[in-house]
């Protein structure tokens, strides 16, 4: 897989580039550097987490899902599918350039957070947020037909998933919160970020909690482009 992936991953990043996803992305971290450096003293400690939150989570899952629908619109997947490429291996491709491109936003955002930052902490749950979002965004972005549909269609899909991140503002955050993924991702950047605290107990829970919802969703990403592409 390693020698395919050092194959795909340059493709993959041409790719990108030509669909135009690098320039819209430099937008949105554009956007979020003009929030917290203009209005970062004003804002309360929790908005630069959540922004950090979103980028991975809600942004990276809509690129992936332009970029699935624009190689469905260019029979690309189509062409996929007749190729050794194995299932894992376009997963990967995608996911690991997606994610890259998060810790480069991530990197360049926690400078300007003006309580300071756990990098180390701050990228481990960047990268988790980042594959479970991806893993979501694979079934969704096979589910819809067309571009409007899946505009329209994708934003109730992923509703329901992340707005369970809003326990994660409450302090203390309750308990039970910390088997939701969304819940604890948020929260574990909230506390990498210096916006809230836990036990190294809670962090650890936590920390499980989001990796195994990666890895749960990884699968659920594997089975159903097994099925787009009957094979493994």
């Amino acid at each position: 897989m390693i020698a395919r992936l050092a194959v795909l991953i340059p493709h993959e990043a041409r790719m990108q580039f030509r669909y135009g996803i690098y320039a819209a992305y430099a937008f949105v971290v554009a956007f979020y550097v003009i929030v917290l450096y203009w209005g970062g003293a004003l804002l309360p400690d929790w908005v630069p987490a959540m922004i950090i939150f979103t980028d991975p989570a809600a942004v990276g899952f809509f690129f992936l899902g332009a970029l699935m629908m624009l190689e469905k619109a260019e029979t690309v997947r189509a062409a996929l599918a007749i190729t050794p490429i194995g299932v894992m291996d376009y997963f990967w491709a995608k996911s690991l350039t997606l994610t890259a491109m998060a810790l480069i936003s991530v990197t360049i955002l926690t400078p300007l957070i003006h309580a300071g930052a756990n990098g180390p902490m701050l990228a481990a749950i960047v990268v988790l947020t980042s594959l479970h979002y991806l893993g979501i965004g694979v079934p969704a972005a096979l589910y819809f037909r067309t571009v409007t549909s899946y505009l329209i269609g994708a934003a109730g899909w992923l509703m329901p998933i992340i707005a369970p991140a809003f326990f994660a503002v409450l302090d203390p955050m309750p308990a039970w919160a910390i088997i939701v993924p969304a819940a604890s991702q948020l929260r574990l950047i909230l506390v990498a970020t210096g916006a809230a605290t836990a036990t190294p107990a809670e962090t650890a829970l936590m920390f499980a909690d989001a990796a195994l919802a990666a890895a749960g969703t990884i699968w659920l990403a594997k089975w159903r482009l097994e099925k787009e592409f009957g094979r493994q």
